[in-house]
């Protein structure tokens, strides 16, 4: 039974009910004791992460979507404008205007390939590499709280688990059979 709206992935049934795959063999229970997701807790964390790291970006008026891009930038150094689009994760044209905005700010200048007038290479500059600087150790403070309760352990095995997920989408993605 599905909801009106909903896709694939909301379908309701019994949490506690083993999901079979297409060959009829029973999977590992894809609901929580709430009949979520792994898709909507991860999008309901991430929801949740940029609420309260806009908290700490909105002092220096920066919003979540120009963080990545600082964030990038900061750890990666000068990249091309496609390349820094694929790492954030949206398309270049899309990328224009959140650049523009950060290049009038000074955060950020953009100069052009001198082999390739067509693309530009974007890179922070001191301003943005303060700011960067002065902001990350708020935004890890923040994200280091929302672990509160959590032991090492368990956190290392929560991320075994992520990067598992990530390798099988990947895979999935890409065509390949995920075992």
């Amino acid at each position: 039974m599905t909801k009106s709206g909903s896709t694939a992935i909301d379908v309701v049934r019994d949490p506690l009910e083993p999901a079979r795959c297409s060959g009829g063999m029973e999977t590992q229970p894809v609901f929580d004791d709430r009949s979520r997701t792994v898709p909507w807790m991860t999008r309901t964390l991430h929801r949740l992460y940029d609420l309260e790291a806009q908290k700490v970006l909105g002092k220096e008026r920066i919003s979540i979507a120009h963080w990545y891009y600082l964030r990038v930038l900061a750890k990666s150094g000068e990249l091309n404008q496609l390349e820094l689009s694929k790492r954030i994760g949206i398309a270049s044209t899309t990328a224009v205007p959140a650049l523009d905005s950060m290049e009038r700010r000074g955060l950020l200048k953009r100069t052009r390939d001198p082999k390739d007038r067509r693309k530009y290479y974007v890179s922070l500059t001191g301003d943005g590499r303060r700011l960067v600087d002065q902001l990350l150790p708020e935004v890890v403070k923040m994200i280091d709280a929302s672990f509160d309760g959590v032991d090492k352990e368990e956190l290392r095995i929560f991320w075994k688990v992520l990067h598992r997920i990530e390798q099988n989408l990947t895979a999935m993605a890409n065509g390949d059979i995920v075992d």
